[in-house]
């Protein structure tokens, strides 16, 4: 009898004290979200996007949307186009991937980027839902496919910088949109547009349960005007292999005291079309730890980092291909990673990751 009055009065004991650790766990976390709430992530409305782009520009002759008579599409990641099909779906689409209403003059003029190797199928997918979308959307644009040369590791940042410098020399643009080739919008709401921030555009995506992989990513498809893109000196070119340069970006756009806008998540839906994945890089995280230091020299002013050379520039029918060599990974990371003293803290990796 002694025993089992031992047990209940343990048990209580043990209730109790599982309430309490409950209670300050819980209240812990409250006070926590409270001091470290961030306000440079923002939802807003795609319908903004035109509203402030009427600050700085005419109305006159300006293109209207009914936002009424958009909404979800029907995207099939496993459709299998070819370019003479969509050419003949997309009859208006000038050589080199360009379009224009002819009926209104769009608010802003958008140059598509597109990091590119060995995903064709990606890309005529993708190109099949982009031209209808962006023509609905009454967009001036124009595709670039951005092609990495040769099978050293792939660079996404650096070739996002190229394509930001050569998509200039086909003339002024407002807006770049930073795309993967591998995600399909799924709704014609989620205007391409730039703000006067940077416009996280994949709020979304279906392989992460159509909610945003953590609070400041800002990868996938992002779209930022081109003095914003030059303020915070692009993306870094440091990254070679998959993983953390949209990080370092992501980063970069904070500091620089720049929102990251979303449109909100019913309507920045993405999916993506399903393929292996590549191995994350093995020193992506420990380069992100330095971020801070290189950023002022490691993007597009810097010269060493920025020399490439384009081996090939093609107008085709959908797009116009840039195909570029931007030479060699190192053959060891530490050059970027020699002085650790001046990293980021682990308690500030940690907020970023899960603020």
């Amino acid at each position: 009898m002694r025993l089992k009055l031992i047990s209940k009065s343990g048990i209580a004991k043990l209730r109790r004290y599982v309430k309490h650790v409950f209670i300050l766990t819980y209240f812990s976390l409250v006070i926590f979200a409270i001091f470290n709430y961030k306000s440079h992530c923002i939802e807003t409305m795609p319908n903004t996007l035109i509203e402030m782009s009427k600050l700085d520009h005419s109305v006159e002759g300006r293109c209207t949307l009914d936002f009424n008579k958009l909404g979800d599409a029907n995207v099939d990641i496993f459709v299998k186009p070819t370019e003479e099909s969509i050419r003949a779906a997309n009859p208006e689409v000038r050589s080199g991937g360009a379009w224009k209403p002819s009926d209104c003059r769009s608010w802003q003029r958008v140059a598509i980027i597109i990091p590119y190797r060995d995903r064709y199928h990606h890309l005529l997918v993708l190109l099949n839902r982009l031209h209808p979308m962006l023509q609905i959307q009454k967009i001036d644009y124009r595709i670039f496919v951005i092609e990495q040369d040769g099978k050293d590791k792939f660079n996404r940042g650096k070739l996002m910088n190229v394509g930001f410098r050569e998509a200039l020399r086909f003339g002024e643009f407002d807006c770049m949109v930073f795309q993967d080739v591998d995600l399909l919008p799924e709704d014609d709401r989620n205007l391409y547009l730039c703000d006067d921030y940077a416009r996280h555009l994949a709020a979304a995506i279906d392989e992460m349960r159509y909610h945003v992989m953590y609070y400041n990513y800002a990868g996938g498809v992002i779209a930022m005007n081109k003095h914003n893109f030059r303020k915070i000196n692009g993306y870094s070119n440091s990254y070679w292999g998959w993983g953390n340069e949209d990080d370092d970006f992501s980063a970069r756009i904070q500091e620089s005291g720049l929102l990251l806008t979303r449109p909100p998540p019913h309507i920045g839906r993405f999916k993506m079309v399903r393929h292996t994945k590549e191995m994350r890089s093995e020193h992506g995280y420990e380069m992100f730890l330095g971020w801070r230091t290189r950023w002022p020299q490691d993007g597009l002013n810097d010269p060493l980092g920025m020399n490439y050379t384009v081996v090939d520039m093609i107008q085709a029918p959908l797009y116009t291909k840039v195909v570029v060599d931007i030479g060699k990974p190192p053959d060891s990371m530490d050059i970027y990673m020699k002085d650790h003293s001046k990293d980021v803290s682990i308690w500030w990796f940690l907020k970023y990751y899960y603020p």
